[in-house]
This record gives C-alpha cells, sequence and structure tokens, in this order.
C-alpha cells in the first residue's frame, strides 16, 4: 500500500500547481491532502518543465514541455550517460550537448511509469529537493520550479 501510494503521488506534477499570477511566478506547489501523519514525504525533481504562451488568450498555458539535462542525476538511469539508451516510457532528443526535450511515450500506463521512477529511487542514491514529515493530514511543498516530480512516501 505504500507503494501505491508513493507511486500515486509521483504523477502528481506540479501541473497541479497553485497556479494564480501565471506569467509573474515561475514556481508552483504541490499538496497532499491525505497525508499520513508522521510519515516522512521526500520529493524529487525528475525533469524540468516549462509552459507555453497564452495563444487562447484563457491565462492557461497552453502546452507543457519538458527537458533533462545531462547532469541531472537522473539522466544516466533515464537514458544512459550518452543519452542514447532506449527508456519504454519517455522519449530523450538532444537539443544540444548539455540538455534535450523529454516526452512521455504515447499510451504508456500510469502506473508502470510510476513504478519505474519508484524502482529508479529505490536502487540508487539521490539527491532530495525537499523531505517533509507530515504533522497533519495537509502536506505541501512549496516554492518548487516548475517541473516532473516524483513524491516517495518514506515511513
Amino acid at each position: 500500500m505504500k507503494k501505491a501510494f508513493s507511486i500515486l503521488m509521483a504523477l502528481v506534477l506540479v501541473l497541479s500547481l497553485s497556479v494564480t499570477a501565471f506569467a509573474a511566478e515561475e514556481t508552483g506547489s504541490i499538496t497532499i491532502t491525505n497525508a499520513t501523519i508522521d510519515h516522512t514525504y521526500s520529493l524529487y525533481k525528475i525533469f524540468d518543465a516549462t509552459y507555453g504562451d497564452d495563444a487562447n488568450g484563457d491565462d492557461k498555458p497552453d502546452a507543457v514541455s519538458y527537458t533533462i539535462t545531462t547532469t541531472n542525476q537522473f539522466f544516466s538511469y533515464l537514458f544512459g550517460a550518452d543519452g542514447k539508451t532506449a527508456n519504454p516510457y519517455f522519449t530523450y532528443t538532444p537539443i544540444d550537448a548539455n540538455h534535450g526535450s523529454v516526452e512521455r511515450i504515447k499510451d504508456t500506463d500510469s502506473t508502470a511509469i510510476i513504478s519505474y521512477l519508484e524502482e529508479m529511487i529505490d536502487n540508487g542514491s539521490y539527491t532530495v529537493v525537499e523531505t517533509i514529515k507530515a504533522e497533519s493530514k495537509t502536506v505541501k511543498f512549496e516554492d518548487l520550479p516548475y517541473g516532473y516530480y516524483l513524491i516517495d512516501k518514506g515511513n
């Protein structure tokens, strides 16, 4: 059950941001509303994200683009040291020698992606963006640069 919750939280991206001042801000937040009290939640940033222009005039972003640098702690695991290793869930397209764009492969199973990312975290020694011990049913990570995040629920 712990893994299932952790996996579910992995897809709680910064796409579910508090987006009130979109053009002025480049940060957001992630809120867990059914947290387990006294459990620790660790946040890992997998990819960077940028939003496209407001072409529709509705004050909402029209597109999200994900990128990763070759120095990102997850890069080698996801795409190999040279960026040429096939990944079952994401494609990597180099933009230059130091970074590239990332796209989710169409019709990939969200649960499988979460399991894959959870396994990545479990099998490596990665730097956590932030860790919060739940003191209530609500845990909020704030002032996060836009990105694709994994939340791991520890003990």
